[in-house]
């Protein structure tokens, strides 16, 4: 199955109270702490999460799934909301003008290794990009070592733009990251 035929087998929900026992979950298996540092106990989580889901934080978080099942955690948020992620890609020293970051997160392990991740990306990528038309760019962060992640945006249509150290206080971003970037494609002529 081609990746465009598999990102439209993803389907993506808001983030609700009820998800929030998943997410911890998805946050305590092996594979995915070891990228996604966070605390996962379910106090940390609604502190976290609840903001957004009741939408007093302008981070969109949802839940993806696949077949009818939850297999996954996106999230969602423009740079000019959020002036410390913008500190942070500061050093980079890239222009990122109307840009906005993702994060995100396969909880199930079993559902890893199979092209989900990037089916899970371009169907979000152009999601985004079809929600929020000032948006011209959107970033990714992964860290430099977790390899699979990397490949996963590279397939996804996304670049490697710069690697170093965010000027970051989040755990997750502890050693050498890879900023990503996919800009919107120009709007064909009238």
């Amino acid at each position: 199955m081609a990746e465009s035929e598999r990102a439209a087998l993803v389907h993506f929900r808001p983030l609700t109270v009820p998800d929030l026992p998943m997410v911890c979950g998805w946050l305590r298996a092996e594979h995915v702490r070891r990228w996604w540092r966070a605390p996962h106990d379910i106090e940390a989580v609604r502190a976290k999460y609840l903001p957004r889901i009741l939408g007093d934080e302008p981070t969109e978080v949802f839940i993806a799934s696949t077949a009818g099942a939850p297999v996954g955690l996106i999230q969602r948020y423009r740079f000019a909301d959020d002036g410390t992620w913008e500190a942070t890609v500061a050093g980079s020293e890239l222009v990122l003008p109307a840009a906005a970051g993702i994060d995100y997160l396969i909880g199930v392990a079993a559902a890893t290794g199979r092209g989900l991740g990037t089916a899970m990306i371009l169907s979000f990528t152009g999601r985004l990009f079809d929600d929020d038309n000032d948006v011209q760019t959107i970033v990714v962060t992964p860290q430099l070592a977790n390899r699979a992640s990397c490949r996963v945006l590279e397939k996804a249509g996304y670049r490697l733009a710069w690697v170093g150290r965010l000027d970051s206080d989040d755990p997750s971003d502890d050693g050498d990251s890879a900023l990503y970037v996919r800009h919107r494609s120009p709007s064909p002529a009238p």
